[in-house]
């Protein structure tokens, strides 16, 4: 038996992990409801067979790596660590009346930065400065809708003296948290008061494995050494501790991502996190050539499979592949929600539609609206097909207001469902024939 099975079935043998995901699919199944695909509810239940949920279980955990972290369960950074409130948190979710419920969000909780990314999302966004407060009650609303994950990011987040204190009211109410972070401004006394906070993980961006390109490509010196620095700084407090980086066209062609992730493993991190290029804030109006092509996915895909079929951290968690239409797909807006510095609510963070703001409007009523437009969760990501149509109306601010957000998805219309989705409904998860790049039909 492999490391990675024998994981799979002490996991499926500890009751702290499987009693409330059991005891709430009775309880949908008492009400008629069906939210996993049968044989899964099944197994958990007790009415099948253990080797057929590791079956089931072991096909789809294929290319994934568990790992341990202070006595928890890691899949990967989308996903909370379990056992734990903010696992337990995906499961009762089921049982709301609510049609969808937020698994994430992510909080811009400044516009404060010392670096110019050259990707950054925000550009022509309005800029704000919440008070703490604010910012609190924004995060309770969070917790009563049940979110399990709370990121913070910005422009940087740790520009912000009271970040300790928003971590410590999102993990305290019961939320993985997340610091996304440039390094800069990162110190051992940051570190502590954010391990005091309760915080769970560390994401350290890096653009380039070359110091120089790394100041270049974020318009400020010394960046490169910043990042290491904050990275160690995470690591020795205990944190889950990633490298995230913006995967380009040029940087995949070059093979940056493999230099990247030997740093990665060099310095302890634990995960090593890629995103594409979005085409959105400094990036709106670039060239299709800093844009990847099925070939650059499909390389970072295979990537993140073979990567952690090696067993050996940091894991791989490629956001293309984790988001990809054979597992959940896209979940803006339907299992994901931003929330700028400003307080408007956004499906993600590239994706510049608003549907409320938290200091207007209680957070319940905006997501009730976000899910209501955004439909259900789609087989590709919103902003990638639909960005034509949003820069039509680039000479309004970003993010656009809730009547012309709404408009705009019911514009774009539907997409068929991800793949794990359409088994659970038992619908299908072929292409929709009506839908084109760009939502035009």
């Amino acid at each position: 038996m492999n490391r990675q099975l024998f994981n799979i079935v002490r996991i499926l043998f500890d009751p702290r992990i499987t009693s409330t995901p059991a005891r709430v699919l009775r309880e949908l199944r008492a009400r008629g409801k069906q939210r996993v695909p049968g044989e899964v509810q099944g197994e958990l239940e007790g009415g099948m067979k253990k080797r057929n949920a590791i079956a089931f279980i072991r096909h789809w955990l294929d290319g994934e790596l568990l790992s341990r972290h202070r006595g928890q369960w890691v899949l990967n950074s989308f996903l909370p660590p379990f056992p734990g409130i903010a696992f337990n948190r995906m499961f009762e979710n089921l049982l709301s009346e609510r049609r969808l419920s937020p698994v994430s969000a992510y909080l811009a909780v400044t516009a404060e930065c010392p670096y110019r990314c050259w990707h950054c999302s925000h550009k022509n966004r309005r800029y704000g400065n919440l008070p703490t407060g604010d910012w609190i009650s924004a995060i309770q609303d969070l917790h009563a809708l049940g979110v399990s994950i709370i990121g913070f990011t910005g422009w940087e987040p740790l520009a912000r003296r009271d970040l300790p204190e928003l971590v410590h009211a999102a993990s305290h109410g019961g939320a993985a948290t997340i610091v996304f972070t440039s390094g800069a401004g990162m110190d051992a006394e940051t570190a502590r008061r954010l391990k005091d906070a309760g915080l769970w993980a560390f994401c350290v961006s890096l653009d380039h494995p070359e110091p120089e390109r790394c100041d270049t490509l974020r318009g400020a010196k010394n960046v490169y050494s910043r990042a290491i620095d904050a990275l160690m700084l995470g690591k020795k407090a205990g944190f889950y501790t990633m490298v995230g980086t913006v995967a380009s066209r040029n940087l995949v062609d070059q093979n940056l991502h493999e230099a990247l992730y030997l740093i990665a493993a060099e310095h302890g991190a634990q995960e090593f996190r890629l995103v594409e290029p979005m085409p959105c804030g400094n990036l709106a109006e670039e060239s299709e050539e800093i844009f990847l092509t099925t070939d650059h996915v499909e390389r970072l895909r295979a990537f993140h499979v073979e990567t952690n079929r090696k067993g050996r951290l940091p894991k791989v968690c490629a956001f293309n592949r984790i988001e990809g239409p054979e597992v959940f797909g896209c979940g803006a807006g339907t299992q994901h929600l931003f929330i700028d510095s400003a307080g408007e609510a956004c499906p993600c963070d590239f994706t510049p539609l608003s549907f409320g703001n938290v200091t207007q409007e209680p957070m319940g009523k905006i997501w009730a609206k976000m899910t209501e437009a955004m439909g259900n969760p789609r087989r590709h990501c919103f902003i990638q097909m639909n960005h034509k149509v949003i820069s039509a109306h680039s000479h309004e601010s970003y993010p656009l207001p809730y009547e012309l957000s709404r408009q705009i998805c019911a514009q774009v219309g539907k997409e068929a469902l991800p793949d794990y989705f359409a088994l659970v409904t038992g619908q299908s998860s072929a292409p929709d024939s009506n839908f084109t790049k760009g939502g035009e039909k």
